[in-house]
């Protein structure tokens, strides 16, 4: 069994890359998928954030308002210190398990796909790692389409993150994301087939 990391940065094409390894035939366990599941309501996670956030931050279905919550900690350093306390934990021990349960159940390749992979310093127990990249320029085109942000919204947002320059230093693989889909596919089997033949 080979575990394996994929991240890029915000808007790179990350899910568009874990899509194709599923059709590859890899197992995917994807790490915001994972931080959703450990705060629903009642969860542990989910009553220490009120208790450290207060009740504003519930929508009236008692599931957490995750734009009020990202809004409230994203300039604050602090506080977004705290919510990560509150839920890396958690996500962690939960996506070992699911690897586990993966593994036991004969998955061959099993990628975990994390956002901040590189800045949770996730990159020094799992290798190798899969970095999605592309140009500035079309990260922030597909941020402003993706989620309706202002520029410097968008702006903000990639600035907030480790620089993909950065981050192609610390990555094993790159996938080069700035041309068509067919183009990412072949990108995406020929980074597969040498993790594979390692």
């Amino acid at each position: 069994m080979q575990l394996v990391g994929l991240t890029g940065g915000i808007a790179s094409g990350k899910s568009t890359v874990a899509s194709i390894l599923r059709r590859l035939g890899a197992a995917i366990v994807n790490a915001d998928e994972l931080a959703r599941e450990v705060v629903e309501p009642e969860q542990d996670a989910w009553k220490e954030i009120i208790e450290t956030f207060g009740h504003d931050i519930l929508q009236a279905d008692k599931t957490l308002d995750r734009k009020k919550l990202r809004t409230l900690v994203f300039d604050r350093p602090q506080k977004r210190k705290k919510l990560e306390a509150i839920i890396h934990p958690r996500v962690r021990a939960l996506a070992e398990r699911r690897i586990n349960e993966l593994k036991a159940a004969g998955s061959s390749v099993i990628v975990y796909e994390v956002p901040l992979l590189f800045e949770g310093q996730i990159h020094l127990w799992l290798r190798p790692v899969i970095l999605v990249a592309c140009d500035l320029k079309t990260q922030k085109k597909r941020l402003l389409e993706r989620d309706q942000l202002t520029e410097s919204e968008a702006q903000k947002h990639i600035a907030a993150q480790m620089s993909l320059e950065e981050k192609r230093k610390l990555a094993d693989y790159v996938i080069e994301n700035d041309g068509n889909l067919a183009e990412l596919e072949e990108q995406v089997h020929s980074v597969l087939e040498k993790i594979q033949a390692t």
